[in-house]
């Protein structure tokens, strides 16, 4: 028995190893096909291994040095993964998508295929575009295939979904698991990759590397970074574990305040306030003084040190220079656009983000962008009509994301926050950057979404039972063993 747990655990350190350094080398090749072959037999043998596989891949991307490498490796990943779904779905279909969530996913699929039609119809973008930007004509070009794309990337998510909650709860929860324990050295190998072939630039003494758009990619580690708390705060863990976590969340510090990232800090402090607040919740009040005050100093020590960081720079710059920058001029001008097309917008692509900024911005000197924002990149494209979906879509997310955390909380099986944090901290970074279809908010989505079919619903529904079984002399279906609860009510 002692040598089968310990060949497990090489299996399982080994295997998770080796996803690392062949996804530190897809990195160096710019090719996201190593990764992809050691982790594709790792799906193949487990499926827990697709929640971490796909996380990491949204995560690294931004290291690839071109923006085709970067939207290719997601776009492969779905094309290998996606039969695995199809399998999936024809033999193990128990389980039901709850008919709320089927809509949500329907209904954004249809307002894609509203927004190509709504774009093709407005000549006026590519025409303006065509003449005031150079090269713009690239932002409209395969605007249908986009879309395909992007109704393809709904249905993969409903399958993700659909083949998560129709396999045992330990399949999610070791996928969370994977995450826990392997995100420290991922973030060892993207920071090698940052350190080792990044470059100073000009402004601010950024090292950058990559395709990496900064606001995007800072944001993904934050979401990913969350984990890390877990690591620490777990009180199953190990002491050796928890240091690894610890050293993964000052290599998270360290990338944010040298990727002159505002949202990237902000995201930062953000989770690391919540994992705080999670991993001293049932601490006696002494203890959480104590690591309240520690916590305070770390950052007291980190922000001393990285006083001349680029990103202290850079937001020293744009407060005292700039006056916030360039956000609230691309905010005006979307708003403004707006006025042309309230309903139904400009149309379901980028390019009318660019329009709408180059054309009705306040400010002369500002140049088409996409909206830095995500609620009005998706009021512009998709109108007032898609805003309010947009808004309902959000909050019932928010919703679950809110309940699953208290769930998690009162049964101290604080891994299950993660997806709800993770959430919550992509959607707030939405708030600055345009984050639609950033792949790890909608895969947080699925998995938060997972979490209450698996974990919360069978809970509720046995509550809501509870009354009228007593009243009848029935078992107490609260007392159910298979429940996911370590607490009776």
């Amino acid at each position: 028995m002692k040598i089968e747990l310990k060949l497990k655990d090489a299996w399982y350190w080994g295997s998770g190893f080796a996803m690392l350094a062949m996804a530190s080398i897809s990195m160096y090749l710019d090719n996201p096909l190593p990764m992809l072959a050691v982790a594709l037999p790792l799906i193949l043998l487990d499926r827990a291994y697709i929640i971490p596989v796909l996380l990491f891949i949204a995560c690294i991307e931004g290291s690839f040095s071109s923006e085709d490498s970067s939207s290719q490796a997601e776009s492969l990943a779905i094309l290998f993964i996606g039969p695995l779904f199809i399998y999936d779905f024809f033999h193990h279909n128990k389980v039901k998508v709850p008919y709320k969530f089927v809509l949500l996913f329907l209904i954004f699929g249809i307002f894609v295929i509203w927004g190509t039609i709504v774009f093709k119809m407005n000549n006026d973008i590519e025409q303006y575009l065509a003449n005031v930007i150079i090269g713009a004509s690239s932002l409209t070009t395969g605007v249908v295939v986009k879309s395909i794309m992007k109704v393809i990337k709904i249905a993969f998510f409903f399958f993700y979904l659909k083949s998560l909650i129709n396999y045992d709860r330990s399949v999610l929860y070791r996928g969370l698991t994977i995450m826990k324990d392997f995100v420290p050295y991922l973030f060892v190998c993207i920071l090698a990759d940052m350190v080792l072939f990044g470059a100073e630039t000009s402004k601010f003494d950024t090292l950058h590397f990559g395709e990496a758009k900064h606001g995007d990619f800072t944001a993904n580690l934050d979401a990913l970074g969350y984990v890390l708390m877990i690591g620490i705060f777990e009180k199953s863990t190990t002491w050796f574990k928890r240091f690894v976590a610890l050293c993964g969340v000052g290599m998270l510090f360290f990338m944010i305040m040298e990727l002159a990232s505002r949202n990237g800090l902000l995201c930062l402090l953000l989770m690391g306030g919540i994992g705080g607040l999670v991993g001293i919740w049932h601490m006696e009040m002494g203890f959480k003084v104590l690591v309240v005050s520690a916590a305070v100093a770390a950052v007291g020590v980190g922000f001393y040190f990285f006083q001349d960081s680029p990103t202290i720079q850079r937001l020293i710059y744009y407060q005292e220079e700039r006056e916030g920058g360039d956000r609230l001029a691309y905010w005006l001008g979307g708003a403004l656009a707006l006025q042309e097309e309230p309903f139904f917008g400009l149309g379901g692509n980028e390019a009318a983000s660019y329009y709408a900024v180059d054309k009705y911005s306040p400010d002369a000197d500002v140049e088409g962008h996409v909206m830095h924002n995500t609620f009005l990149e998706f009021a512009v494209e998709y109108g007032l009509v898609g805003e309010c979906f947009y808004l309902v879509f959000i909050f019932i997310i928010l919703y679950h994301a809110w309940k699953n955390f208290f769930f998690a909380i009162k049964y101290e099986d604080i891994l299950l926050t993660v997806p709800s944090v993770a959430f919550f901290i992509s959607i707030f970074a939405g708030l600055f950057v345009s984050r639609v279809w950033e792949s790890t908010l909608w895969y947080n989505i699925v998995l938060t979404f997972a979490i209450y079919v698996l974990w919360r619903k069978p809970v509720e529904d046995a509550l809501s039972k509870r009354k009228a079984y007593l009243i009848h002399g029935l078992p107490d279906p609260i007392l159910d063993p298979s429940l996911p609860v370590r607490v009776v009510l």
